[in-house]
C-alpha cells in the first residue's frame, strides 16, 4: 500500500513523542478488525465516536504540548470521565489561526478535547481520514495494558478542516485493543 506523506507541521512533533522512532505500517481500512474499524474508519470525530461506543464523557489529558507561532501540538490521551481509562493516545497539530478566538482560547487551556469544543461551537468542520495504520502496542504499553487484542494496535491519520478546505487539524489517532 502506498504510504501517505505526514504533514510537515505534524512530523517533527513525533520526535520527543511515545511514537519516537516508530514505523507506522500502514493498511487499508477493510483490513483493521473490529471493533478498531467501527471506531476508526468513518469521517466523524473520534471524541464523539469514542464517547459513544464507551457510553461515556470524553476526557482530555495532555501528555506534552508545544506552542509555534500559530501553530499548536499536543500529545494526548482521551480517557473515559467515569474512571480516567484511557480509550486513545494521539498526536495533534492545530492550526490556531483558522480558529475562531473563543474556541482557539478553549484548545489552549488544555481542558476540553477538539472534538468535543468543535461541536459544541456549531461551527460545521469536516474529518477526513488520510490513512490507517498499525503500531507495535510497546511504545504504549504504559497509556494501553495487554489484553487478548494482539501485540498491534491500529490507529489513523485524520485531517480535520473548514468547510472552505483551510486546515484546522491533522492527527495520528490510535486505539486499544479491546
Amino acid at each position: 500500500m502506498t504510504h501517505p506523506t505526514l504533514a510537515a507541521e505534524l512530523t517533527p512533533f513525533l520526535k520527543g513523542s511515545l511514537l519516537d522512532g516508530v514505523d507506522l505500517g500502514w493498511v487499508r481500512g477493510d483490513e483493521v478488525p473490529s471493533p478498531q474499524r467501527d471506531l476508526l474508519v468513518h469521517d466523524r470525530d473520534m471524541t464523539t465516536s469514542l464517547g459513544d461506543f464507551h457510553g461515556d464523557v470524553i476526557a482530555l489529558t495532555v501528555l506534552r504540548s508545544a506552542l509555534d507561532g500559530d501553530l499548536y501540538r499536543r500529545e494526548v490521551t482521551l480517557d473515559t470521565a467515569a474512571d480516567g481509562r484511557p480509550v486513545e493516545y494521539g498526536l495533534i497539530v492545530m492550526h490556531l489561526d483558522t480558529f475562531p478566538t473563543e474556541q482557539r482560547q478553549r484548545v489552549v487551556d488544555e481542558q476540553t478535547p477538539l472534538g468535543t469544543i468543535l461541536n459544541e461551537s456549531g461551527i460545521p468542520y469536516l474529518s477526513a481520514p488520510q490513512g490507517f495504520y498499525t503500531v507495535p502496542r510497546a511504545p504504549l504499553a504504559r497509556l494501553f495494558p495487554a489484553s487478548s487484542g494482539g501485540a498491534d494496535l491500529y490507529g489513523r491519520y485524520n485531517t480535520l478542516s473548514w468547510g472552505d478546505g483551510r486546515v484546522l487539524a491533522r492527527i495520528l489517532e490510535i486505539l486499544p485493543n479491546p
